[in-house]
């Protein structure tokens, strides 16, 4: 909103992108290089780009034995990191059962809707039982949220993932999306969700 205003006042032009997984980083770093419109430029991003995945993604491969063909359930305050969560789990094989945001609008669901496979709940600024209950009917392995809903998680016998603002891990860039692949498979595989039976509500 910030941005827009400074743009319908002063002129200021900008781009509203996301540095989270590999795939909106790559598109973030080449739109904002198009718009220079700059040659060289364009070409020290693709460089850099191509030398960053390269860096990254054999680890992200060998994470993927652990994580693949499991469920997630990611509920977070915007939507707009909602669609980037989709698209990093997907590099994990990891398919989103159910998704939603507390201040997502109209449009932000007409854009998860054409994202995500079919069959999969998305919910709009929802509570602790009514997700529980989509987690439940799901049979998620994996819970991406804020503080607010770590506890249902556990409560239900499900690994969580933390995707709030007061992480000690950051989870931008390149880097950041290996950081949190390996947060994920540890998650999922970890053998403690065996000895902890799944409950059928908080």
């Amino acid at each position: 909103h910030l941005a827009k205003l400074m743009q319908e006042q002063y002129g200021i032009p900008f781009i509203q992108v996301s540095y989270f997984g590999i795939e909106d980083t790559a598109k973030a770093l080449y739109d904002v290089a198009e718009f220079f419109k700059s040659p060289s430029i364009i070409q020290k991003t693709q460089d850099l780009v191509r030398e960053e995945i390269r860096n990254v993604m054999w680890r992200i491969k060998e994470l993927r034995n652990q994580t693949c063909g499991k469920l997630a359930a990611i509920y977070v305050g915007g939507a707009f990191k909602a669609f980037s969560l989709i698209k990093a789990l997907r590099m994990l094989d990891i398919k989103t059962a159910v998704v939603g945001s507390q201040t997502g609008t109209f449009e932000d669901y007409n854009v998860l809707k054409s994202i995500c496979d079919e069959g999969t709940v998305i919910v709009d600024d929802s509570n602790p039982g009514e997700l529980s209950s989509f987690v439940i009917e799901k049979n998620v392995d994996l819970f991406i949220g804020g503080v607010k809903e770590r506890p249902m998680a556990y409560k239900l016998g499900i690994g969580f993932v933390d995707h709030n603002h007061e992480r000690k891990t950051a989870l931008a860039g390149f880097k950041g999306m290996l950081n949190f692949c390996e947060e994920v498979a540890a998650t999922v595989s970890s053998p403690v969700w065996k000895l902890i039976p799944r409950r059928k509500g908080v």
